[in-house]
């Protein structure tokens, strides 16, 4: 505890009718200091009446107990607050694992399988480190997105305010449109004001996240349709603005962006953001990506401080910013000169096309097969996935970090939900094209052979990224097999697994595609992706498979 969170603590409530389960599970979240055990109850129905007092973030909820069971009490509670973070905690059964799929398709975002006696779950520090992880996570999913709604609304706000109602003296419209500068000055003003004023009261403690209707819960479920996606499209985004516009102090430059990937939807949530400038990151993949642009890329905040920093009286020095946005074209070309030779370029070497983050060259490649590493909220972003990718004609292997019995499960409604035929590989099973191969719990899934002769091993090596399965071995073999001629995906996760592994993917010639920020649960896997500079797009989730079918083809 040498720091102190500078951010309030995530709330949690805990929902389990054994007395000894709760106890340990409230003791091993209330001895982190950024979460806030504020309630352990024994059944869903005084769940209920805990979540009815509001500003709770985060349900961990066991699936079977009295008087009324998890999955009777999920649909109320979400009812209650539809932005609430709902985990499933169960044992490990083939029951228990279909229940809590079950239960991500009416509405809980994840799950965390419960050691089956106590006493392992006393010892069992792999469980502790998963649950800290996962409250964490969608504590803090939670909170971005709440941050980006109450951004827009302001938003709205500040753009309706410049339009006078009918009831406004008519001349204020026209003193307004005379000066541009001096008006834009004084709308700033009142109206950022008021913004920034309206999100200060939204954000302390979400006290107004209780209204019904007022938020509307942002999720994916296994039973929902694909729906439209942020529709940026990253590889077209224009770079960064070569010469900063200059505002009236204390204002804020509109066309700032902290992060390209996002454009857009910065532009509206920046401001809301500020406030927390100075607070550490809490999501576990911004670690990896402030890792990665320290090593190889410009600080994303550099034309931000610039900006702010510029005023009247240094009129004089604004003559050697033009500078800065001519180093970047010849970067640009040596970027792309070393990427159509095969080898990926290094970090240093690329220009930085949107915050930080340099896109390959795309090209066309022979794609012989599919590859897609996911983690923490991986479950609905595959079934989306997937759902486009019918008609290909590559096998798909898939390492969803998860543990055995569950990933039993996945593949069964992966199967039924997406209509693709989907596997849990075996050792010696063989490849056919078309059809989705999942590695099992605990097992590293690899590929082995050329031509007609491929088939699937399995193996326990040790982990690799804290995981098994790993993205990374499977990555690796692919590109003993397949050569460059794949094409890998990246999906929503903790830490940088997939990485090194598309590292070599990029290398060998092939492709790798990333989820974008906005609809990740976690950042990180595919944010080290990003931010290591091997990938060709990073988009929406509702994006991807139309990204792969232009290359992959499909009927």
């Amino acid at each position: 505890m040498e720091e102190t969170p500078t951010h309030s603590p995530y709330k949690v409530l805990i929902v389990d009718d054994s007395a000894i389960v709760r106890g340990l599970v409230t003791r091993m979240l209330a001895e982190d200091a950024e979460i806030d055990v504020v309630g352990s109850v024994k059944n869903g129905e005084e769940a209920l009446a805990v979540m009815e007092d509001g500003g709770i973030e985060v349900v961990v909820l066991d699936i079977e107990m009295p008087v009324m069971d998890g999955l009777t009490a999920l649909p109320k509670l979400l009812e209650i607050d539809p932005t609430v973070r709902v985990i499933m905690a169960s044992t490990l059964t083939k029951r228990n694992a279909d229940i809590s799929f079950q239960a991500m398709t009416l509405g809980a975002v994840d799950y965390i399988p419960k050691p089956s006696s106590s006493k392992d779950l006393n010892v069992g520090e792999g469980f502790r480190a998963e649950l800290l992880d996962k409250v964490k996570a969608w504590a803090e999913q939670r909170r971005k997105m709440l941050e980006v709604e109450h951004a827009a609304a302001a938003a709205q706000k500040a753009e309706a305010s410049p339009t006078p109602p009918p009831s406004e003296p008519a001349p204020e419209k026209p003193a307004r449109s005379e000066d541009e500068t001096a008006d834009s000055d004084g709308e700033d003003g009142p109206a950022g004001g008021k913004a920034n004023a309206f999100r200060a009261e939204m954000s302390v403690e979400h006290q107004q996240l209780q209204k019904q209707g007022r938020i509307q819960r942002k999720r994916f479920t296994a039973e929902l349709r694909p729906r439209p996606m942020q529709r940026q499209q990253p590889v077209q985004m224009r770079p960064m603005p070569q010469q900063p516009q200059h505002p009236a102090p204390g204002a804020q430059p509109a066309s700032s962006s902290a992060d390209g990937g996002h454009a857009s939807a910065e532009k509206v949530a920046s401001p809301a953001q500020e406030s927390r400038a100075a607070t550490p990151s809490r999501d576990p993949g911004r670690l990896i990506r402030d890792a990665a642009i320290a090593a190889g890329g410009q600080a994303k905040t550099a034309p931000k401080v610039a900006a702010r920093s510029a005023t009247p009286s240094q009129a004089t020095r604004t003559a050697p910013q033009p500078k800065r946005p001519v180093a970047p074209p010849p970067q640009k070309s040596a970027a792309v000169r070393q990427a159509r030779s095969g080898s990926a370029p290094a970090p240093a070497k690329r220009m930085a096309t949107r915050g930080g983050i340099s896109l390959l060259p795309e090209k066309r490649i022979a794609v012989d097969a599919i590859a897609i590493g996911s983690s923490t909220g991986g479950p609905q972003a595959l079934f989306e996935v997937l759902r486009g990718l019918n008609g290909v004609r590559q096998p798909i292997f898939i390492t969803q970090h998860m543990p055995a019995t569950f990933t039993t499960i996945l593949a069964e409604h992966i199967t039924r939900l997406t209509g693709l035929k989907c596997q849990e590989a075996q050792n010696n099973m063989p490849i056919v094209g078309g059809q989705v191969y999942l590695a099992p719990g605990d097992y590293h899934m690899t590929v082995e052979g050329r031509g007609g002769g491929r088939h699937l091993m399995l193996n326990q090596n040790p982990p690799e990224n804290f995981c098994r399965p790993s993205v990374d071995p499977m990555l690796r073999s692919l590109v003993a097999s397949y050569g460059g001629n794949i094409l890998t995906v990246i999906l929503t996760g903790m830490g940088q697994d997939g990485m090194l592994g598309g590292r070599d993917v990029v290398n060998a010639g092939g492709m790798v595609v990333a989820q974008d920020e906005q609809t990740s649960v976690v950042w990180g896997m595919p944010g080290a992706a990003a931010h290591a500079g091997i990938c060709s797009a990073v988009l929406p989730v509702g994006g991807i498979a139309a990204y792969v079918k232009k290359f992959a083809g499909g009927r």
